[in-house]
């Protein structure tokens, strides 16, 4: 391969950080599935994927994010 057909080197990367209701794991790990297959051409693509319960008032207020 010449360097005139040599492909760049990313020099970037792009973090998109989603957060979204759902009612079950079942739909997360649905929502999931499809994102990975939406972006599947991507070389070295990587998804990180967690789960977590929506905080209360209290606990909002307990860390000062709420006054």
């Amino acid at each position: 391969m010449t360097e005139e057909n040599k492909t760049p080197e990313p020099t970037q990367i792009c973090s998109i950080r989603i957060g979204f209701p759902v009612t079950s794991d079942e739909q997360a790990i649905e929502y999931k599935k499809k994102l990975t297959e939406i972006l599947s051409g991507i070389p070295n693509l990587r998804i990180e994927f967690s789960l977590s319960a929506i905080p209360t008032k209290a606990e909002l207020n307990a860390s000062g994010l709420i006054h």
